[in-house]
């Protein structure tokens, strides 16, 4: 039966009401109420509800703002004999919901799936019009009492009352209960290497808060940088080893991820200058015919032929490759016991392509996350069985859709890629044009999540998002450097880590209980010794994450 419990909040303008919808429940031969010090708790026909009730909008919001309710029942029945105005009833309850609804981070906001609404009224042109504007805010469910309706002269007939108790307990079971459980997916957007730094340390934390191995979710997404970290947990490599891999930990692991001479694409270099000849030649013909003038704009287009990318890739494919094909991992999607998907784009057709799904999951996984991180100017797009592929992010920026489509209510998206805030005017044009270029792909790519996410949400409400991005002052550290540059491993980790712990704990009155509908715990205590023992570090590392704090003692 423990698992059956779940917790309720009713919202009800007028006392009357909450005692009134309390008798009706404890009225019910086949419900029965136990002894509790908080609210009054219910049990009958499998479900076991702890109900709470508040009379003002103004509480309701300050207890959803901290407790996590299963459910939200808002009574705006109209009780006989009652001389209130019913227009300040409505006006309480309008207000609760669109004071919801306005909340501004979307994935603190209430969902309102999980809000049922009770009318009935003697003037039942009343209870339609609230029917209809119940609807019109997209409210899980609205149940009209028949009992209060006109045509029982006002009287409350004790079948009606019944009726009422059964299908809102129906109701409640269907919403709380009943409800088959989805998949989990974590989404992993690009950023360079430092975004590799930010990700592995947002999946740290995660990984110390939550009941489940972050390697032990079902569906894996993965763009550019995305992708590298994607693969590594779905193919059983734990974030320490990522950690220890990637960063700057095991000092051993003879490749890092940087960027020198030896990767510069000087093998292209012919190709090139055959290009600049015989573009050349195609303006001189067209001088000589008077289709074009001498002009500084049209030999600069002539010459733009000969800026092809500036690294080759080639190395990064093949140290991947040996990393996944080691003993006990797979370089081959069909060989993964996760689902993985790496989001790439067709240069050509400019369409987003996944490699992991059907028709795409015979290419390596190495191949795919080429192809995928080959971000123009820096990289050249990669050929996969004849096409041409280039970085996802041009395309796509989590891949929120198909998981959602795949099944997936319960997802995590780690985007580092999003741009620098700043209201000091003239910033970014005091920069170079490389770091403008970066902001502005940024932008692009984060302004395009953001509408996706809000209308992906808007139509499946019974999804989950969590959304971890740098903050302003994180983001300013990350675009310090060059995103091709493997500076601040430590201090991007230990930030990201410390970020998502007061992200957690923001959104932990309502992430907890969704948690626990797929069987995860969130426990935060472990976490919160981490972050104490980085702030009391005179040079946080990362090493204060991976070790046990008994061994960190000393380095505070």
């Amino acid at each position: 039966m423990a698992n059956s419990h779940r917790t309720a909040l009713v919202f009800s303008p007028r006392r009357k009401c909450a005692d009134d919808l309390f008798d009706i429940l404890a009225g019910q031969p086949w419900i029965r109420e136990l002894a509790s010090e908080n609210g009054r708790v219910f049990r009958g026909k499998g479900l076991s509800l702890q109900l709470e009730s508040v009379s003002s909008a103004e509480a309701a919001l300050a207890h959803l703002a901290h407790t996590y309710c299963n459910l939200v029942v808002v009574d705006c029945r109209h009780m006989p004999g009652c001389t209130a105005s019913p227009a300040r009833q409505e006006k309480a309850v309008f207000s609760f919901l669109d004071t919801l609804r306005r909340e501004h981070d979307r994935e603190r906001r209430y969902p309102f799936r999980r809000i049922v609404v009770l009318v009935g009224d003697p003037d039942e042109a009343r209870a339609d019009r609230l029917v209809f504007a119940m609807g019109e805010k997209h409210v899980g469910a609205c149940l009209r009492d028949a009992s209060l309706s006109a045509r029982f002269g006002g009287e409350r007939p004790e079948a009606a009352r019944d009726r009422f108790a059964e299908a809102l307990w129906t109701l409640c079971n269907n919403l709380l209960l009943e409800r088959p459980r989805g998949s989990t997916a974590i989404n992993l957007a690009g950023g360079g290497i430092s975004g590799i730094y930010y990700e592995l340390g947002v999946l740290k934390c995660l990984g110390d808060a939550l009941s489940i191995d972050v390697r032990d979710f079902d569906l894996y997404y993965g763009i550019s940088a995305g992708a590298v970290v994607a693969a590594g947990l779905a193919n059983g490599y734990s974030v320490d080893d990522l950690l220890h891999k990637l960063g700057r930990v095991d000092r051993s692991w003879p490749y890092r991820l940087q960027l020198g001479l030896r990767h510069l694409n000087v093998g292209e270099l012919p190709k090139r200058l055959l290009l600049v000849q015989r573009e050349m030649r195609r303006y001189l013909l067209r001088m000589v015919k008077g289709e074009d003038d001498l002009s500084v704009t049209s030999l600069l287009g002539a010459w733009g032929v000969a800026l092809g990318p500036l690294f080759d890739n080639t190395e990064f494919e093949q140290v991947l490759r040996k990393l996944l094909a080691s003993p006990g991992h797979t370089n081959d999607f069909r060989g993964l016991s996760r689902r993985l998907f790496i989001g790439a784009t067709d240069q050509d057709q400019r369409e987003s392509v996944l490699f992991g799904s059907d028709g795409f999951d015979h290419v390596p996984i190495s191949k795919a996350i080429q192809a995928s991180a080959a971000m123009h100017p820096f990289f050249p797009s990669v050929e996969i069985d004849g096409r041409f592929y280039t970085d996802g992010i041009v395309t796509r920026t989590s891949n929120l859709r198909n998981a959602i489509d795949r099944g997936a209510d319960l997802v995590f998206v780690v985007d580092p890629f999003v741009p620098l805030i700043t209201d000091e005017p003239g910033f970014n044009a005091g920069h170079g044009n490389m770091w403008i270029m970066e902001q502005d792909y940024k932008t692009m790519s984060f302004t395009r999540y953001e509408q996706a996410r809000n209308e992906i949400l808007r139509r499946n409400q019974r999804v989950s998002v969590y959304t971890f991005v740098p903050s302003n002052r994180m983001r300013r550290l990350m675009s310090e450097q060059n995103p091709f540059v493997s500076r601040n491993f430590d201090l991007i980790v230990c930030e990201a880590y410390r970020s998502t712990f007061r992200r957690l704990r923001r959104v932990e009155y309502k992430i907890r209980g969704e948690l626990h509908s797929h069987g995860i715990a969130l426990d935060l205590e472990p976490v919160e010794e981490k972050v104490r023992l980085l702030a009391d570090a005179r040079t946080p590392t990362v090493r204060m994450l991976i070790d046990s704090p008994a061994e960190n003692a000393g380095a505070a």
